[in-house]
């Protein structure tokens, strides 16, 4: 072709090795083929039944616009949509009614994309024809589409012809039947003139899915895949759907109406819209407005020092200052709440008290968390912000609380509806998540039944990206997990961890006590004391140091403590002095049991530089498990973390709470 012609070959068919220019449909003629079989990704039924009259046998293989997937074909209304356009056309009729006419579809567990078209004459001379080119008018209209097919004829390349030949038969025998029997008796009916048009009546269309998923059923007998393409389709219609309500928004604020249609507006007023359009193209999802909407709007103006609650289109000053009677009140239904986790529990554990108030502390502090962040990045640097954490999880096991705990939290910070479960706002195609984190409020986030996946792949780097880079105002999260947990040292040390590990008593007349116990000693909540706590921190926090690298949460401590004394209440044990980071405490439990009980399996290895531990956890577990349990290792007993793993012996035996006998420790140092 040459380079500089203004007429640019958008299907390119090469013939027999030599450039085609002609109609493609000259190759394709019913005129000197009697068969036509073809395969084809997308097929426009009108084009398909035009261009196949003529021939004496078509079998055509049919995949589908976009995907190839199973739930299309057990649409109902497929059929009906594919035939329709032949519905007064007797001689197609005919040939589908006879079966010279053979439509085929994919078995769903397999995908086609393959464009092949074979052409036959009774004397048993074939054309092939292989390419890019599905069988539509914009493939083969040679307009705006660049198209390839490679043509050969049986005479010239005859192994060519025989491979594709054998090719077709291979895709064809994992194919199925596209016309129901429900479908052919109806264009039996037409070709009689029973019927006039074809209508499918509710009962014909559920009796035609029936045979589709009893044909399913009989040759994959596997639903699953069924399950999840149904389920990943939403999603991706849904990302879609969300791209085009984006745009619409984006054009909306940057076009206006004027007596010739519309316009984009002016420089200067786009420039002053930057915030809105920040706003627009942040959302990665298009339900994200609905759950910003929502949660109470929480903003802190630095000029007023003041925070401001969002109502409406108002903004309301929103701390407050309380007297030490009513602050008496507040502080005994928190002292009750934490009290109950030794009431009620199995096993009475007095450290479990000091993680139900560290929640709470860290959950009254998050307003201020980003701007410790910001205070750090100033003062320290950019690598030091990670070291503040914006994530709590409240892991352990089952019935601990962890969830009772959330909701009293909730309730505290003064929220009208009930915290989010991670399901409805973190999935493959849906990262509300991350939307909810770049927005400016910063009431924390609450969300309930964290999946292991948000520790993971696209939920890990978003927590590294989001804890290494966010200063600018921003929610802190605070969320439940399983006894599951395990990550990576990179997302663990960004996160703040807390271990509920002291069951609830089932016991039926206790539950009943506990009940009566919350209702008497613990009651109704507000937002009352969490608002007099901001005002409180924001006062101290230009009096006083309030950062402090080891412990973000130095100055709320300080802050209740003083609280108590006000009210006149003795300080309870259950504040802590320091941080209560339980990711590797449980860490060391677990792998003491397990050196406890498969010292056999860990080696002993030195080198010059010391002594070492080799394990092969993946010997003992499973994949999964064994990476859970290499996860609760700090990175600083490890020395290599490969397979096998190897462990620095003194640090790891310290981390478990191991010592070595005297005797051994002299035989490794005279070594």
């Amino acid at each position: 072709m040459d380079l500089f012609s203004s007429k640019t070959t958008y299907l390119y068919i090469v013939h027999n090795d030599k450039i085609f220019q002609g109609d493609p449909f000259c190759l394709m003629s019913s005129q000197d083929f009697d068969e036509l079989r073809l395969i084809t990704y997308v097929s426009n039924p009108d084009f398909f039944f035009d261009k196949i009259k003529g021939f004496k046998k078509v079998i055509a293989i049919l995949g589908e616009e976009e995907t190839a997937r199973e739930f299309y074909q057990l649409d109902p209304l497929r059929e009906e949509r594919f035939i329709s356009p032949v519905e007064s056309d007797s001689e197609i009729l005919k040939g589908l009614e006879e079966g010279r006419i053979e439509l085929r579809y994919m078995k769903s567990t397999e995908r086609i994309h393959s464009k092949l078209y074979i052409l036959k004459n009774n004397n048993g001379d074939l054309r092939v024809m292989v390419g890019s080119a599905n069988f539509t008018a914009s493939a083969f209209g040679n307009k705006g589409q660049f198209e390839e097919l490679v043509v050969y004829d049986s005479s010239y390349n005859p192994l060519f012809c025989e491979v594709y030949l054998k090719r077709f038969d291979e895709i064809y025998q994992n194919s199925l039947d596209f016309l129901s029997e429900r479908t052919r008796k109806k264009i039996k009916s037409l070709i009689l003139r029973a019927d006039n048009i074809l209508i499918y009546t509710p009962e014909d269309k559920a009796e035609l899915l029936i045979e589709k998923i009893d044909k399913e059923r009989i040759i994959v007998d596997n639903a699953s895949s069924l399950v999840i393409d149904v389920i990943e389709e939403k999603e991706r219609l849904e990302e879609k759907i969300m791209e085009i309500e984006r745009i619409e928004r984006v054009v909306e604020h940057v076009t206006k109406k004027t007596k010739d249609g519309y316009s984009f507006e002016p420089r200067e007023r786009l420039h002053s819209l930057r915030e809105k359009l920040k706003e627009i193209v942040s959302f990665s999802h298009r339900k994200t407005q609905e759950f910003i909407d929502k949660r109470s709007f929480l903003h802190f103006n630095p000029a007023y020092s003041e925070f401001y609650i969002k109502q409406g289109d108002t903004a309301i000053p929103y701390t407050i200052s309380i007297d030490g009677e009513e602050l008496r009140s507040h502080l005994e239904k928190i002292v009750n709440f934490v009290n109950s986790y030794w009431e009620f529990a199995d096993h009475k554990d007095r450290e479990v008290l000091k993680r139900v108030f560290e929640a709470i502390l860290f959950a009254f502090t998050s307003p201020f968390i980003y701007l410790i962040r910001k205070t750090v990045k100033k003062e320290k640097g950019d690598e030091k912000v990670a070291e503040i954490p914006i994530v709590l999880i409240l892991g352990g096991l089952a019935n601990t609380g962890k969830t009772k705990l959330l909701l009293f939290i909730n309730k505290l910070l003064g929220n009208n509806f009930e915290v989010f479960n991670y399901r409805d706002i973190y999935t493959r195609s849906q990262r509300i998540i991350y939307d909810l984190f770049n927005t400016t409020n910063i009431f924390p986030i609450l969300v309930d039944e964290i999946y292991d996946n948000f520790f993971k792949g696209e939920g890990e780097r978003l927590i590294k990206s989001l804890t290494n880079t966010l200063t600018d105002p921003h929610p802190c999260f605070i969320g439940t997990s399983n006894i599951g947990f395990s990550a990576e040292s990179q997302v663990i040390r960004r996160i703040y961890y807390l271990h509920f590990g002291s069951p609830f008593s089932e016991d039926r007349a206790l539950k009943q006590k506990a009940e009566r116990y919350f209702e008497e000693k613990v009651g109704t909540l507000d937002d009352r004391l969490f608002r007099y706590f901001l005002k409180e921190f924001l006062k101290r926090m230009t009096e006083e140091d309030f950062l402090k690298m080891e412990d973000p949460l130095y100055l709320s401590r300080k802050i209740f403590i003083d609280f108590f004394n006000k009210a006149g209440l003795s300080i309870p044990d259950f504040i802590s002095l320091k941080p209560c980071g339980d990711y590797y405490k449980i860490g060391s439990i677990e792998w003491q049991a397990f050196y406890l009980t498969r010292k056999a399996e860990f080696k002993e290895m030195k080198d010059r530089e010391g002594h070492y531990l080799v394990i092969d956890l993946k010997s003992i577990y499973e994949p999964k498990d064994a990476e859970q349990l290499k996860n609760k290792l700090p990175p600083s007993v490890v020395k290599s973390s490969g397979t096998p793993l190897i462990l620095y012996k003194d640090k790891f035996l310290h981390f478990i709470g191991q010592k070595e006998g005297f005797l051994k420790k002299f035989l490794h140092f005279k070594s």
